[in-house]
This record gives structure tokens, sequence and C-alpha cells, in this order.
């Protein structure tokens, strides 16, 4: 008779814990471009801006967010095919130039993004916002470089 209520009690825990767990994993699970635009959200709010111009540098943010993920995903398969490519007994290198150059294509492209995403951004603020703006960045590309730090110490 104990045994069974042992074993109930087990269950129910196990049912319960995964009750638990379960919604969890699912908010873990967001992609880093997410994490990227709540991030970015949030320090657009913490600088003050009215509430038009926030929501024009969020529509900046998504449309520059959207030409990045056909870049990145070009960058990506070229980067496979350059994998396979040395893969073979004998690389061909005019095809590995044709890959080499499509990848340093799509990181200019990327840069060019960014740079060109910023100028927009900063266009719709005055120069006081610009600066808050820069400083906001700075300080956040500051915690993101502490976070790798942290993170590339505790690996070794």
């Amino acid at each position: 008779m104990k045994g069974k209520f042992n074993i109930k009690l087990g269950a129910l825990c196990a049912i319960l814990s995964a009750m638990l767990v379960v919604p969890a994993l699912g908010q873990v699970k967001k992609e880093t471009g997410d994490l990227f635009k709540e991030r970015k959200e949030q320090m657009i709010k913490s600088i003050k801006l009215a509430p038009e111009k926030e929501k024009a540098i969020i529509a900046v943010e998504e449309k520059y967010a959207k030409d990045r993920k056909e870049i990145i995903s070009g960058m990506r398969k070229a980067n496979a095919d350059l994998e396979v490519a040395f893969k073979a007994a004998n690389p061909d290198e005019a095809k590995i130039k044709g890959l080499v150059d499509a990848i340093r294509s799509g990181q200019d492209k990327l840069f060019a993004s960014f740079k060109n995403q910023r100028d927009e951004e900063m266009g719709l603020m005055t120069p006081l916002e610009q600066g808050k703006y820069l400083m906001a960045l700075g300080k956040w590309r500051e915690e993101m470089a502490a976070k790798y730090k942290k993170g590339a110490a505790s690996k070794k």
C-alpha cells in the first residue's frame, strides 16, 4: 500500500515539474533577433523619445532587419558551400574564389546595412537625442562585451 502511494506521489511530482518546466523552455527558445529587437526597443524607450519618433525608429529597425536576414541567409549558404568545396579531394580554386567573393560581398552589404540604419535613425533625432542614443548604444556594446568575456572565461 505504501509503495503504491510513493509511486503515485512521484508521478504527481513529475507531472507538476513538467508543467512548470515546459512553458519556461518555450520562453528560452526566442531567436537572437527577437532578443536584439526587444533590447533595442527598451534602449529607445530609455532615452525618452517622442512616441512618433520611437515608432519611426522601430520601423527603420524592422526594415533593415528584413534586409539583413536575406544577406545573412546568402552568406550562410555560401559559407556552407565553401566548406563542401574544401572537402573535395582537389578543391576547385575558381569555385572557392567565387564563394569567397560572395561571402565578402555579403559582409560588405551587412556592414553597410548597419551604417545606413544608424544614419537613418540619427536623421530622425535632434543632436541631444543623438547623443543620448549613442551613449545608450555604447553602454549596450559594453554590456555585450562583458557578457562575451564572462562566457569565454567560463568555457576555459
